[in-house]
């Protein structure tokens, strides 16, 4: 059986996400929606599909959310376990094909596929770049730091005693990078098999924990995020010359991600704050996050040029 963790939090796209679920070809699931909110149009929403794989959970406080998600994780009962989102869809044979690579790869503990971004209306702009079927832990980690790979937590399915037996997903400052250091960690240890059909649906509404909470909170998570790195992989030892290459290539570009993130995360307080107020943001944050005057710069550019394409 397969466990669907939902840890609902929107309702705005709920019901289509569910509905998505239930229309599934594999039918061997059950479907977990935690609701720690105490949201009356979450639990209506639940309840109306009188479907009993739908196993619903309300939770006596507001979690953080990667407690939310390893709370998700506790209650369930399938041998894999996939992560899902409340404003994404599943293509219908997702189970289905993820659950065969599950047997074409035993020994793996990590499976994911191809998925198609979508806008807030549902209507599909890009799809993410195509992965190898099988690849070891250190090219996938590498292709991610490089910023080859656009992946989501929706489209990833893992054994869940192996998950488990990982502590559960690795905790962040509101989660930000908390799926990717969980999947480099299960990736480390047998390698990722990948199906290249679109097989999620991933909707880009404004919404996600990407674009949510302050900003020296997320500048705070991709320190952590730097720090698990070289915590967790930097500090192996390749078996191999291709491994002690890949490894070669991972301390090459990660600091690189990292200061991508605050480039990243800098321009979007500058799109959002008065000129005044980011300059202050800069200013007292830049010796904590070892941000620098050219990307201070660069954001003000970003910023000014996205004013100017607004009607």
């Amino acid at each position: 059986m397969i466990s669907i963790g939902l840890p609902a939090v929107k309702t705005e796209f709920l019901r289509e996400a569910l509905q998505s679920v239930m229309e599934q070809s594999y039918n061997a699931f059950e479907l977990i929606l935690v609701n720690d909110r105490k949201d009356v149009s979450i639990r209506d929403i639940a309840l109306s599909f009188n479907d009993p794989r739908i196993r619903y959970y309300e939770e006596k406080n507001i979690l953080p959310v990667t407690a939310n998600w390893n709370r998700t994780l506790a209650y369930a009962q399938g041998e894999f376990f996939v992560l899902f989102a409340d404003d994404d869809r599943y293509h219908p044979d997702f189970l289905l094909t993820l659950h065969n690579l599950t047997e074409q790869y035993p020994s793996c503990d990590l499976f994911h596929c191809r998925v198609a971004r979508m806008n807030a209306e549902g209507k599909v702009f890009r799809s993410t770049p195509l992965c190898p079927e099988f690849e070891t832990g250190l090219n996938f980690v590498l292709e991610r730091l490089s910023n080859r790979r656009e992946q989501f937590a929706p489209e990833f399915m893992v054994r869940t005693e192996a998950l488990r037996a990982a502590g559960g997903f690795v905790e962040m400052p509101m989660a930000w990078g908390s799926d990717d250091l969980t999947w480099f960690t299960l990736a480390l240890r047998c390698g990722v098999a990948y199906a290249s059909e679109e097989l999620v649906f991933w909707r880009e509404s404004g919404n996600q924990i990407s674009r949510s909470g302050n900003y020296p909170e997320r500048l705070e998570a991709v320190i952590n995020y730097s720090a698990w790195i070289e915590q967790n992989i930097l500090t192996l030892k390749g078996r191999t010359q291709e491994e002690q290459s890949l490894l070669e290539q991972i301390r090459a570009v990660y600091r690189n991600y990292a200061n991508h993130q605050k480039i990243y995360l800098m321009a979007m307080h500058a799109c959002q704050s008065t000129w005044k107020m980011h300059f202050r943001f800069f200013l007292e944050h830049r010796k904590k996050y070892g941000l620098i005057w050219k990307w201070y710069f660069y954001a003000v550019v970003v910023a000014r040029h996205q004013r100017q394409l607004k009607p």
